[in-house]
């Protein structure tokens, strides 16, 4: 099967789209497929596949590290109508996924595509003299158009095909939740020493983009708090994002410097490192439609403490391997320290949480993305033959 992946996240972004790309690249290529990335074209970064393309692109002040395709890509769309593609899947409903969709279409190729983000949570990132709510109804009504002419959409959560369906697609909706790769064989002491942080550290985590909607800074109010109940309890931000440096501004105006650490971007394998060596993982946003983060740290066999809003309570199962809790800094002070003073719970935690090991494997995953391709193609296959008849 020759496959092609169209999407506005892509590497050297760093989000759960683009890493759920790339596994889901080197697990059809592992298989024998032959799989082709469309994404917009990032200055001076050179792919390591030769099979990636990129879209001519721009930038924009409110996220100047997202770069912007543009949609008029001829010497592109040249190459693509020949390689006589099975499947297009598109990641992104926006400039590369509209290309993507449109070309499937105009070659009747069948077209996947998944739904990763609630982008309603993400309107404060349109400029202040845009009326919010004309954006929004010109979003709900470009989702709905946009995923009504698919053959097939998957998402990564319920929460997210509980949305397309409030906007009224009626397509079918395959919930899969993404994969999570391998973690090195690695002790939580090992983990530590090579990240240098001392034994004796209660360790909370947070991995992910530093960006408003994330509320990281429930975690900074809560902090002093959780400190005041347990001395030796430390806070790890790890990740980039545009309130990188707003948050620093905020921890060292409330005198946190001792308590909190910022990385800001490290290697996927630290990230790795990092949730191998925590004790609890801390999770405030309200905005995910999956939180692919939450599956690593549970498979890493880490609790996570997660705010009650969007798919994040899904991630944990409503309470099964971590608690779920209000998005303020009162409710994670509490959940915190009950943990700290539960070891039994937290065990049993634990232990319910490291068996997405196996059910959120890459193999079991990208097995299930297949049986979509597989009905895509045999839907679009009918669908043009009754318009044929």
């Amino acid at each position: 099967m020759k496959v092609a992946l169209f999407s506005e996240s892509y590497l050297p972004y760093l989000n759960g789209v683009s890493v759920s790309i790339r596994i889901l690249h080197e697990e059809l290529t592992r298989r024998g497929y032959e799989v082709w990335i469309y994404a917009p074209r990032f200055r001076d970064y050179h792919d390591p596949y030769p099979t990636v393309r990129r879209f001519p692109s721009f930038t924009t002040p409110f996220e100047p590290d997202y770069p912007i395709a543009w949609l008029l890509a001829p010497r592109l769309w040249r190459e693509f109508r020949k390689q006589g593609f099975d499947v297009v899947h598109t990641h992104t409903p926006f400039f590369v996924g509209m290309a993507g969709a449109s070309w499937a279409k105009r070659l009747k190729i069948p077209l996947v595509s998944t739904y990763h983000t609630l982008y309603e949570e993400y309107l404060h990132y349109v400029p202040p003299i845009v009326p919010k709510s004309l954006v929004r109804r010109v979003l709900r009504w470009h989702l709905k158009r946009y995923y009504e002419s698919v053959d097939a959409v998957i998402t990564p959560s319920e929460i997210g095909a509980e949305v397309l369906r409030k906007y009224g697609v009626q397509k079918p909706i395959t919930p899969i939740r993404n994969p999570v790769l391998p973690f090195p064989e690695v002790s939580k002491a090992e983990a530590r020493a090579k990240l240098g942080i001392p034994a004796e550290t209660w360790m909370l985590l947070y991995v992910g983009r530093m960006a408003p909607e994330k509320n990281v800074s429930v975690l900074l109010q809560a902090i002093p708090h959780i400190v005041r109940g347990c001395p030796n309890a430390r806070l790890w931000l790890v990740g980039p994002g545009p309130a990188l440096e707003d948050l620093k501004a905020q921890a060292h105006a409330m005198n946190l410097s001792q308590w909190v650490h910022f990385t800001g971007a490290v290697p996927r394998d630290e990230v790795s490192l990092y949730l191998l060596a925590a004790d609890l993982f801390v999770f405030p946003s309200i905005t995910e439609s999956q939180g692919l983060v939450l599956d690593e740290a549970q498979a890493a066999g880490l609790p996570c403490i997660v705010a009650n809003g969007g798919g994040a309570p899904e991630a944990v199962d409503y309470g099964q391997t971590g608690l779920v809790v209000e998005p303020t800094p009162e409710a994670f002070v509490e959940a915190v320290l009950h943990l700290t003073r539960h070891p039994e719970e937290r065990d049993t935690l634990r232990q319910r949480a490291i068996r997405k090991r196996e059910l959120l494997s890459v193999p079991s995953v990208v097995d299930r993305i297949i049986g979509v391709y597989r009905s895509a193609i045999a839907l679009h296959a009918q669908g043009e033959s009754a318009r044929v008849g």
